[in-house]
């Protein structure tokens, strides 16, 4: 990357990393996914990563590791190196979407078992109800939201 880019570059991919923190995720793993994002290269090495972001090679390990699993990274092989290289995968916003599909699920599921498990209390028993109702609503909201972004990627 030019090194006149490199500087609105790394303000934007911490700008990400500031909105994902605000979730939780952890903030270096923000400023990956927005460095990768923002990169004019399909694939970036973990050495690369480590000298745009200015942060330790643990740190961008961690990173990139944590996006890999939320399906949003790749690891890339290159014949005759060890280094180690990564790109967006194929749907990096279907990973994600499949991954609050889970999340919400596990709320769900978390609801039904507690009223399962737990003696019947009248605030207990509104409270568990609130949270499956939601995300059960939520889920169906989401279902469609993920068949539109399909057909819309189809398309594309």
């Amino acid at each position: 990357m030019n090194p006149d880019a490199r500087e609105p570059v790394r303000r934007l991919a911490e700008h990400l990393g500031l909105v994902l923190e605000a979730i939780g995720v952890p903030r270096m793993a923000g400023r990956v996914l927005g460095w990768m994002l923002l990169a004019e290269e399909e694939e970036v090495s973990l050495e690369e990563l480590t000298r745009a972001l200015d942060v330790s090679k643990a740190s961008i390990s961690h990173a990139t590791r944590l996006l890999e699993q939320l399906g949003v990274l790749e690891r890339v092989a290159r014949p005759g190196t060890r280094q180690a290289y990564f790109r967006l995968s194929d749907d990096p916003w279907g990973a994600m979407l499949a991954m609050e599909r889970r999340l919400s699920e596990g709320f769900v599921q978390f609801a039904e078992r507690a009223g399962r498990e737990l003696p019947d209390h009248p605030l207990r028993h509104e409270r568990l109800a609130e949270m499956r109702e939601a995300f059960e609503l939520y889920l169906e909201m989401l279902a469609g939201f993920i068949e539109r972004w399909k057909h819309h990627k189809e398309r594309a």
